[in-house]
């Protein structure tokens, strides 16, 4: 008989969410019901809330049938969302069975090992590639995870340890992930939720994603100096790295004629998308129809017939199946609340508490929220459906601009991603054979600076109108 414990698993996105809506139902019986007025913003054309409207109303508590059936009316009102993930998730797979992906990592590994004079150039240009190619987010965790015993590989042959090889693939990643130039699951969803112009404030995001990489480039290069001069200053100093398996198979994808188009169909369908969203007064929907027919374009490209263009197509669904169904059942948490007339009374107790604080107080408490919220919704479009309803009334009567509110959003998400152990950096720690315990010690003191980073931009954009 065996005594052994079992592990502890973290729980699963939609068993939290459905957590939070069985929570939501019972607050619907508890706390009392109350709403604002909505009055219309003749300058922005938004519905906004009356601030000395609120008044307590009769109680209209949701019972549990009321529950599952706010499943599915969370699923209907958030369909426009979910659908345009399925449609993006489906065209980047399409993409990834090509090869062109893995072809371009490959051919960013091989020009490193080829060039090892000019190491530090070639850092450099391979972190600010990887931290603008994810803020669009067509790269992910999920694809560059793959190649981090290739990354880790390489850093070590180039005299520099595991941390490094993360450093430069995955944390520019997440880095760029959470700057977030054109994310349709991150800025797409919170500021459709927040009714603002799709990538709106986009200026401003690039500037983010500039310092930001800077910031993470400087960062890596100090110590990927300190440890190649004494090696026995690597915080991975006597981990054997002997046995770490490469994936020749994927090193070796060769960039042919295709992959080379099919990358440029990528390229082509992000610029077609934002001079849609800046000049066209495009929206999500659109969104969605550009991710479809680069998904078209690629199939032809590579010679592939209808048939397995669209079965290929209906394969990439189900890689965007949680969190696409993570935003409606987020969604529903909502509902619920709606149904129950309690969220303007979470709104005005939430005011209550920081209406005499400054917009610069206020601004880091609901950053600081954020930041911890990502531990239990790691979705960033989930986090978005789940915040954003409530909190864009909240910046509305504290007289906070919602692009601010969106910008607290993708600070708290993005970044937290590289910390809380419901991200995908355990993955990659396990992938590099790096102990948690080493890489927090490299990570937080820089974390410390991006958290430092992130009030400064907050609050330069309250400062100077960010809009």
């Amino acid at each position: 008989m065996q005594n052994q414990k079992k592990k502890r698993e973290v729980p699963h996105v939609l068993v939290i969410l459905l957590v939070m809506i069985l929570i939501a139902t019972v607050a619907t019986w508890i706390v009392p019901a109350g709403t604002y007025e909505r009055v219309l913003d003749e300058a922005s054309g938004r519905m906004v809330i009356d601030p000395s409207s609120f008044t307590y109303v009769e109680k209209n508590p949701v019972g549990l049938f009321g529950l599952f059936l706010s499943l599915e009316e969370g699923l209907i009102e958030a369909a426009n969302i979910t659908f345009m993930i399925f449609a993006a998730f489906s065209s980047l797979y399409m993409l990834e069975k090509t090869g062109a992906i893995d072809a371009a990592i490959a051919l960013i590994v091989k020009f490193t090992k080829k060039h090892p004079n000019s190491t530090n150039a070639v850092i450099v240009v391979i972190m600010a590639a990887l931290a603008v190619w994810g803020s669009t987010g067509t790269m992910s965790y999920e694809e560059i995870i793959a190649f981090i015993p290739i990354f880790v590989a390489i850093s070590i042959a180039l005299g520099y340890d595991a941390i490094v090889g993360i450093a430069i693939s995955v944390i520019p990643v997440g880095i760029g992930f959470a700057s977030a130039t054109v994310n349709p699951f991150t800025i797409g969803v919170a500021q459709t939720i927040a009714e603002l112009p799709l990538y709106s404030g986009l200026g401003y995001r690039i500037l983010i994603l500039a310092v930001m990489t800077a910031m993470l480039i400087v960062y890596t290069l100090i110590y990927a100096k300190k440890i190649k001069k004494d090696p026995t200053k690597s915080l991975t100093y006597g981990i054997d790295y002997s046995d770490l398996a490469v994936d020749e198979e994927r090193m070796n994808t060769e960039m042919t004629l295709a992959r080379k188009l099919s990358l440029l169909s990528l390229l082509i369908a992000v610029v077609v998308m934002g001079w849609g969203l800046i000049t066209q007064g495009w929206y999500i929907n659109q969104v969605a129809a550009i991710f479809m027919i680069l998904a078209i374009a690629v199939g032809i490209i590579n010679r592939w017939s209808a048939n397995k263009i669209a079965t290929t197509w209906v394969e990439g669904l189900s890689r965007g199946v949680v969190s696409a169904i993570t935003v409606g059942v987020a969604r529903s948490v909502l509902t619920v609340l709606n149904k129950g007339n309690v969220v303007d009374t979470i709104i005005h107790a939430c005011v209550s508490l920081i209406e005499d604080l400054s917009l610069y107080a206020s601004s880091l408490g609901m950053l600081i929220f954020q930041t911890l919220l990502n531990l239990f919704i790691p979705s960033g479009s989930g986090q978005a459906t789940v915040a954003m309803p409530i909190m864009t009334p909240i910046a509305d009567i504290i007289g906070l601009n919602r692009q601010i509110a969106v910008l607290i959003f993708q600070f708290g998400d993005g970044f937290s991603n590289l910390i809380w152990p419901t991200s995908f950096m355990v993955i990659a720690c396990a992938a590099a054979k790096i102990p948690l315990g080493k890489y927090y010690k490299w990570l937080m003191p820089m974390m410390g600076i991006c958290f430092l980073l992130q009030c400064i931009f907050v609050f330069a954009a309250i400062a100077f109108g960010y809009c």
